[in-house]
């Protein structure tokens, strides 16, 4: 039998997980990070799919922990978008094509999301921040079409162009849900997989920092936002950084902090197409807690809709 080939995957190395066994909530978490993760860079790379429903085929493989997406996804995906498959793939091809990406299919789109993954985690490290998105003092490498960025060592990493484009739009958090289980004895990889080449890039615990807030889980000694009364209706600001299908809330970062917001109306499927995006949420405020009094310290969020807020187009990512 063929050996299956991949595109790509994300791996948990060290002690904890050498018989391959991982808590199931963290295995939960990390698959759906690495879900959601892929399909926005999918969505930045081919827009045209960003809003079409489709499965991501995932093999997990014991040895360490790892998630592994198979060559086949293509197929697969194809047969699960159906009959509108081929018009909005062609439409992605065509537009990968104007970005100078010569014979692009949707498995390369795949592939080339697997990078983007791998180039954030290699930047983020580089700088040792993820929150830096200007560059000074950059240097370019015109024949090859990459950019060298400077760290605060004066070391440089050269990057794709389109690469450092998508980096600088790029959540913060576009990892956290991945990186906050590397502990002592469990480290990361992210790897991609191009023409039997293998490239990966690892984080220890000694860089989990710089990929997670740790800004969910604490607990407030004053009331949080105070000026969010219970039954106000309010129009905010701020940032989808993930779902949760079980109890079919999204978290919505507003100030700093992670509220939980809830769709007034339906699932938030709908709204999936939005996570890692800055939103403007309609909706009223809710505090009530665990004994239905209107008490709770952290306000949640109840909404009727959300609305993308879009960048500017020309983004100034070199501060020369």
């Amino acid at each position: 039998m063929e050996e299956e080939k991949y595109l790509g995957y994300i791996k948990y190395y060290g002690p904890l997980v050498e018989d391959g066994l991982m808590d199931g909530r963290k295995q939960a978490q990390a698959l759906m990070g690495f879900d959601s993760a892929v399909r926005y860079f999918i969505g930045k790379l081919a827009p045209e799919l960003q809003n079409l429903e489709f499965e991501i085929p995932v093999r997990i493989r014991k040895g360490s922990w790892e998630a592994l997406i198979p060559e086949t996804v293509a197929g697969w995906t194809q047969a699960g978008l159906g009959l509108v498959a081929t018009a909005y793939l062609t439409k992605a091809a065509q537009k990968m094509a104007e970005k100078d990406f010569s014979d692009f299919g949707f498995k390369d789109i795949f592939r080339a999301s697997l990078d983007g993954l791998k180039w954030f985690a290699r930047i983020g490290k580089h700088m040792g921040d993820v929150s830096i998105r200007r560059f000074s003092d950059v240097r370019f490498d015109s024949s090859n079409g990459l950019i060298g960025i400077v760290n605060a060592e004066g070391k440089i990493l050269y990057v794709p162009k389109y690469v450092l484009e998508i980096y600088s739009q790029c959540p913060a958090n576009i990892l956290e849900s991945i990186a906050t289980n590397i502990t002592h004895g469990r480290g990361l990889v992210i790897g991609s997989i191009d023409d039997d080449i293998l490239e990966e890039v690892t984080i220890d615990n000694s860089e989990k920092h710089i990929f997670c807030q740790n800004e969910e889980g604490e607990e407030e000694d004053e009331i949080l936002f105070p000026d969010l009364e219970h039954s106000t209706e309010v129009v905010l600001e701020g940032e989808i950084t993930r779902e949760n299908k079980t109890s079919n809330s999204m978290g919505f970062k507003y100030n700093d902090h992670i509220l939980t917001s809830y769709p007034e109306i339906g699932s938030i499927v709908q709204y999936k197409h939005l996570i890692f995006s800055e939103c403007r949420l309609y909706g009223r405020v809710s505090r009530l807690d665990e004994k239905g009094r209107p008490n709770a310290r952290r306000p949640k969020l109840i909404f009727s809709h959300l609305e993308e807020i879009r960048g500017e187009e020309n983004y100034d990512l070199f501060n020369q």
